[in-house]
């Protein structure tokens, strides 16, 4: 293939779905949270991820990675997993489940099908009862031919190749799906939605291995304990008409005041009402952001709905509250109503996010005591002036003198200077960006703080 200019050339990658989305919820998104009703859930694993694949190369340590993402979601939900071996290799189809919770990699009519329509790396189909929400069965399966939108194979490994997926990675975000998680919008999450290939930014992909801060919320939310932790609940409406309306499909966020790390993070319901439990006191930041005609956009902390009819607005991302106290074993209430973008439409759009002269749609791993230039590309991203750039920690210091619009690509791409100081708590943080004419967009987790 051709190479593009550097900067760029990840971006045209990216932008026709690589890296591929990993898993959704099937049936689709449930109204209401959904778990295993008991502590002990038992997983049969398919003799076809101990044989031969055409998917995972020779030699990959399948059991150690699967058995290492089992293990951290064990500890962080107190739901064990008992393994025991199947001959079984197709997943049950939908609505039909045999109440064995397979994972596979087997190239069957069902678990091809559940691919049809999309470049998955995996999925998981989950059963489960939509009146108790109690889960019944949940079947994963690994993409026995993945394929970059060129239509080249691709490959699962333990070890880094560069230009693989990682394993342990795939497993982790569909254990995720398992216990009843949906996709988060917090892009340093194991739960986000798309996985990074080995060598993007020019480094392994191993982050998605590890739970971030708001995962551990949200699996802790669905199964404990959440004793001496606080609640916050709240509800987000849309001020776009005279008849205020529920902001469905909303995305509410909670970062530390004191280090500006996302702690946590929710989704609007449809009736408005949004909750994020399990938090540890303290003092927070809670932020949200709304678009409409979502069905046309692929931002990265967008989430699919439909689209809205009659007139179209967009609505701003907010800050909700810039103190919100928690306190142990309390509720406390939060709520909002989003005001519309006056006159001029949505125009800034971030998607994309690098270093190293690459854009994706992953997360940034940086070390404290550091400094390097972050690259961010998007729709609009050219009328942000140095001024309207900002990590939302006291930690980082932006250089907007530094700002440099780059040139020669499909989208704008800006480039600017960012320093981590030498304290800084290992975490994720957010980018903010302000145009011109004061609109707000986050990149949600962009950057993440290693703790080594």
């Amino acid at each position: 293939m051709r190479r593009l200019n550097p900067i760029l050339a990840f971006v045209a990658v990216v932008a026709f779905g690589v890296p591929s989305q990993p898993a959704a919820l099937e049936p689709p998104t449930p109204q209401r949270p959904i778990r295993w009703p008991t502590r002990v859930v038992k997983i049969a694993i398919s003799n076809s991820l101990t044989a031969s694949s055409t998917s995972i190369a020779a030699g990959s340590d399948v059991a150690g990675a699967l058995q290492r993402a089992l293990d951290n979601w064990s500890v962080a939900s107190g739901v064990k997993f008992l393994l025991v071996t199947s001959a079984g290799d197709s997943i049950s189809p939908a609505g039909a489940g045999d109440g064995v919770n397979l994972i596979t990699v087997a190239s069957t009519s069902e678990n091809l099908g559940i691919f049809a329509g999309g470049n998955n790396a995996a999925r998981t189909r989950v059963h489960y009862d939509q009146v108790t929400g109690n889960i019944g069965e949940a079947d994963i399966v690994i993409n026995p031919y993945p394929r970059s939108p060129e239509g080249a194979p691709l490959l699962f490994t333990t070890d880094g190749t560069p230009g693989t997926y990682d394993l342990q990675s795939t497993f982790a975000h569909e254990i995720g799906h398992l216990l009843g998680l949906n996709h988060s919008n917090v892009i340093a999450s194991t739960m986000q939605e798309t996985q990074g290939l080995n060598g993007t930014f020019g480094m392994p992909a191993f982050d998605e291995r590890s739970l971030s801060e708001s995962d551990l919320i949200a699996v802790r939310t669905l199964y404990g304990p959440c004793e001496n932790l606080g609640t916050v609940n709240g509800k987000v409406l849309n001020n776009l008409t005279a008849r205020d309306t529920p902001a469905a499909g909303a995305h509410v966020w909670i970062e530390s005041v004191d280090s500006g790390r996302v702690v946590a993070s929710s989704i609007v319901g449809a009736g408005g009402r949004f909750s994020i439990g399990c938090l540890p006191a303290g003092e927070y930041r809670a932020v949200v952001e709304r678009f409409d005609n979502i069905a046309d956009d692929d931002s990265l902390t967008a989430v699919r709905e439909t689209r809205l009819t009659g007139r179209q607005k967009t609505l701003r991302a907010s800050e909700i509250s810039s103190y919100l106290s928690v306190s142990a074993d309390q509720e406390s209430p939060l709520n909002f109503l989003l005001a519309p973008i006056q006159k001029t439409g949505r125009v800034l759009r971030p998607r994309y996010f690098g270093i190293n002269g690459d854009l994706s749609t992953v997360p940034v791993s940086v070390e404290a005591d550091s400094k390097l230039r972050l690259y961010i590309g998007g729709p609009g991203v050219d009328q942000v002036l140095g001024s309207g750039l900002a990590v939302s920690s006291p930690f980082f210091t932006v250089d907007g003198a530094s700002l440099k619009l780059q040139t020669g690509g499909s989208i704008p791409v800006i480039s600017f200077d960012v320093t981590i100081a030498a304290d800084a708590p290992p975490g994720d943080y957010s980018v903010r960006l302000r145009s011109k004419t004061g609109e707000l967009a986050y990149l949600v987790g962009a950057i993440t703080v290693n703790d080594f």
